[in-house]
């Protein structure tokens, strides 16, 4: 029964997960040719510039939509851990989506500041308010979503917003004070904005590919939790991995006594997972027992 209700509320978080990022994908897509058309039409760079940006973000989407759906998959002859690393795929190629997006805004906007047009202010104050409500409705169905894949978009739903309210200030400035060069500082900070977020998030998705320690893990606590449980004496080859940000994985070898009887391991192990699990996210943990004086094969991999 534990396993039927654990099962079927993967499977709804998986199909909340799909469906946040599908909505999100729906309605970048939509209010992108919006903005384009929009941004031509007032004549403002640093709309034309967002629009370019969420033509990005769309295409991004899309991927992230399909490898969300993939990422769920379970495992098969050819991946036996599963499809999880696909979610994260999708986050570093939305990363370097956007940064390619952003350098082509950059390339075009700045010779804007040696020869500035002056857009059409009502124009643009009006897409602005409607880029503000689009984009918060986006960020706000997403704000729930666990796994790397959804926070990569989240943060572009909630760059987008902020974007939007930049560009609502910065029109309503040049309403009052009709300085063109506004608009292209403006389009010009977002992308500089987009770039700095991104690469940071990129360092994130980058550790997760390089089986680093996962962030908010740390091997000090999770040896001293082994260590506090009775029957280990030692242990070693502790290794401490993530499929996707958000799944954890260890091995580890642990040393008792001769004298444990088999029921006693099972139930060490037992102990030992659920621990695992509860403090700190680990789902699949594996756990070679060795007795005491026994000889250890496996290659060194020690951490420092």
């Amino acid at each position: 029964m534990g396993e039927h209700c654990q099962h079927h509320h993967h499977h709804h978080h998986h199909h909340a997960a799909s469906g946040r990022i599908a909505f999100a994908f729906f309605l970048n897509l939509s209010f992108a040719f919006i903005e384009l058309v929009g941004g031509i039409l007032v004549n403002s760079v640093a709309i034309i510039s967002d629009a370019i940006h969420d033509f990005g973000d769309a295409l991004a989407l899309g991927f992230a939509w399909y490898m969300e759906r993939k990422s769920h998959e379970k495992g098969d002859h050819k991946s036996s851990y599963g499809y999880r690393r696909w979610s994260v795929l999708s986050a570093f190629l939305t990363g370097g989506i956007l940064l390619g997006g952003s350098s082509i805004v950059l390339w075009n906007t700045i010779p804007r500041l040696w020869a500035p047009e002056m857009p059409q202010i009502e124009g643009m104050i009006g897409l602005a308010v409607l880029g503000v409500l689009i984009n918060g409705i986006a960020a706000f169905r997403l704000k729930d979503g666990h796994s790397l894949n959804e926070k990569m978009i989240t943060w572009h739903m909630v760059e987008d917003l902020l974007g939007w309210v930049l560009v609502l200030v910065g029109a309503v400035i040049m309403w009052i004070y009709p300085e063109p060069r506004i608009d292209a500082l403006m389009a010009i900070g977002l992308s500089c904005w987009v770039v700095w977020n991104v690469v940071k998030n990129l360092r994130v998705t980058l550790s997760v590919f390089l089986q680093e320690t996962p962030h908010g893990v740390k091997l000090s606590e999770v040896e001293k939790v082994i260590k506090e449980i009775p029957q280990v004496r030692d242990f070693h080859h502790l290794h401490v991995w993530s499929l996707d940000g958000e799944k954890h994985i260890l091995t580890a070898h642990l040393v008792v006594d001769h004298g444990l009887t088999a029921s006693a391991v099972i139930e060490l192990k037992q102990k030992a997972k659920a621990i695992l699990e509860h403090q700190f996210q680990i789902f699949e943990s594996t756990l070679e027992i060795e007795f005491l004086g026994e000889d250890c094969r496996d290659p060194e991999h020690r951490h420092p």
